[in-house]
């Protein structure tokens, strides 16, 4: 039986929390969709199974403001998490496709109305396996709760 995407994506957010719960942190499912609490702080996750995080709509993805994301890779049974800040995984996403389009003379030469952009690990490498940014933002939200 083939996996859904959305059966995919929520056995990825399971995984998070696993593995957030593996090192040490308090971790749960945090909505229906998208989300997952660690440390006492929300992260969006995306999940992989084919090699890439797809992007339907990069103007929507640049413009949230999510401050932490987590990255599932499945693809052929891997395992692996990366732990990115929201501003800098956003901001490379950008990068990227603004270079794109630049080399395509602003016009996308198979669908030109697409929004679609990719996430490939080599993007996000540095952030394998960050979870103490988790120890970072939890810092971060008691200094700002004693100011």
């Amino acid at each position: 039986m083939a996996l859904s995407n959305h059966q995919k994506h929520q056995a990825g957010r399971h995984l998070a929390v696993a593995e957030a719960l593996l090192h040490g942190y308090s971790a749960s499912l945090h909505g229906a969709q998208t989300f997952v609490t660690v440390n006492g702080r929300a992260a969006a996750v995306q999940v992989a199974a084919q090699g890439a995080w797809m992007i339907a709509d990069i103007h929507k993805m640049t413009a949230m403001c999510t401050d932490l994301y987590v990255l599932v890779d499945v693809t052929d049974g891997r395992r692996d998490f990366y732990v990115v800040p929201g501003d800098d995984l956003r901001g490379g996403v950008r990068e990227r496709h603004e270079e794109f389009m630049a080399s395509v003379g602003g016009v996308r030469p198979r669908n030109p109305n697409s929004r679609h952009t990719a996430i490939y690990p080599a993007h996000v490498q540095a952030w394998r396996n960050r979870w103490s940014l988790f120890d970072q933002a939890a810092e971060s939200m008691s200094e700002d709760a004693g100011s």
